[in-house]
This record gives C-alpha cells, sequence and structure tokens, in this order.
C-alpha cells in the first residue's frame, strides 16, 4: 500500500482493529464511505453496485467528470487506488443475498434492498455490525446495529417499513454533498467505534437545516 501518513490518527483509530467491510451501493455515501475507510488503513474493502456514473453523481460523490458512463465500482475502484494503495473488491452487479460477513454498510436506495440485506446479516454470527445509512434531502439517519442482538433486532426492525411508507427521495437521490459527507462521517465513525471501543451508537440522526444531532 501506498505509505499514508497516519500520524494523525495515532491516538484515536489502530487501523489493526479494523475487520473486513462489504459496502452495498456505491453512489453518494457509499462512494465516499469507502474511500474514507481506505484513508483511515482499512485494507478489506468489497462493494457493490450495477448502475454507472452520472452526471449527477459527481457533484455529491467521490466521483470525477472522466468517470462518467463508467461503472460506478469500477471508477471507484481506481479513485481508492490513487488515494491510498489499495485495491477494493469491485462487484460490478447489484447484490443478490448473498452470505456476508464481518462489518456490512447498506448505502442503497430502497427498503425493499434494506430487507434483503437485513434478511442476510440477521441473526448471523459472522456478521458483527451492520451500519445502515439513509438520507432525505437535509435528513440524515444512520444505523450501527448488532443484527445477533435481540434489542438491535426489534430496534432496527422498527424501522423497517415498506417503501411506500418511506420518506422520498433516500439515500442521495436529491441533496447536498455536505449531507452525504455527514452520512459518510457517521457511518465511518461508527464502524470505528465498534472496533476500538466494542460500543457504539445505535442510532444515530443529523438535521442539516437545524444543524441538530440525535442519538438513540
Amino acid at each position: 500500500m501506498t505509505a499514508l501518513n497516519r500520524s494523525q490518527q495515532d491516538n484515536i483509530f489502530d487501523p489493526a482493529a479494523a475487520r473486513p467491510v462489504t459496502v452495498i451501493g456505491a453512489g453518494s455515501v457509499g462512494s465516499q464511505v469507502v474511500c474514507s475507510l481506505a484513508k483511515i488503513g482499512v485494507e478489506r474493502l468489497r462493494v457493490f453496485d450495477h448502475d454507472c456514473v452520472e452526471s449527477h453523481n459527481i457533484c455529491m460523490s467521490a466521483y470525477r467528470p472522466a468517470d462518467l458512463g463508467v461503472y460506478k465500482v469500477r471508477a471507484l475502484a481506481e479513485i481508492v487506488r490513487e488515494q491510498s494503495g489499495l485495491d477494493i473488491v469491485a462487484e460490478e452487479r447489484r447484490y443478490a443475498g448473498e452470505p456476508l460477513r464481518d462489518a456490512v454498510v447498506a448505502c442503497v436506495d430502497s427498503m425493499a434492498a434494506r430487507r434483503l440485506i437485513w434478511e442476510a446479516v440477521r441473526q448471523n454470527p459472522n456478521v458483527g455490525i451492520l451500519v445502515d445509512t439513509r438520507v432525505a434531502i437535509e435528513l440524515v439517519s444512520v444505523f450501527a446495529v448488532n443484527p445477533s442482538d435481540q434489542d438491535d433486532i426489534a430496534y432496527y426492525e422498527h424501522f423497517l417499513y415498506p417503501d411506500e411508507a418511506a420518506l422520498r427521495p433516500m439515500c442521495g437521490e436529491h441533496g447536498l454533498d455536505p449531507v452525504a459527507k455527514m452520512a459518510t462521517a457517521l457511518a465511518v465513525m461508527s464502524l470505528t467505534n465498534v472496533w476500538t471501543y466494542g460500543k457504539t451508537r445505535r442510532h444515530l440522526k443529523w438535521l442539516a437545516g437545524e444543524m441538530k444531532l440525535l442519538a438513540d
């Protein structure tokens, strides 16, 4: 890997504590989550996405104008390699429910996709944490749950409602880059807290317009 100078994080996060991460969805939040994890030293990253980069992705994500028309995960692999020297596992396809393990980050745009991921991680002893990022214009909602903990299961499933009941738009379909960056920060810090301290907040919400952070 590229010898990045991580001295500023030495007393905050040790990359040796990181577990492999699967990121499902490489849009405005998912692409930035992958880049951020690579920069702090998370070496084992797998990313699923079946879409190509479109013009509206450029101002809200990690992608560059030169990436237009390229598969998101293919472009993201090149960006991560340039920034950190890391090679990610790029899956140029939609996640289809295959087995998951370690840490999973859901950056998807429908409740149906979240339910598919949840079915793969629920009471799965190989998955230590599920992070689910949701963005609706200026509202950020990030869940970080242990899918084998009964309290976390009950809490998360309360928010796993049908698509027709969900706020629209979701997951960066419309919004501002700083809002996507806040979702990214909350997701990444949820992971580092679990790896470092063994725990994190189960649900974080941020209202951009009111500059208000709420936690459960």
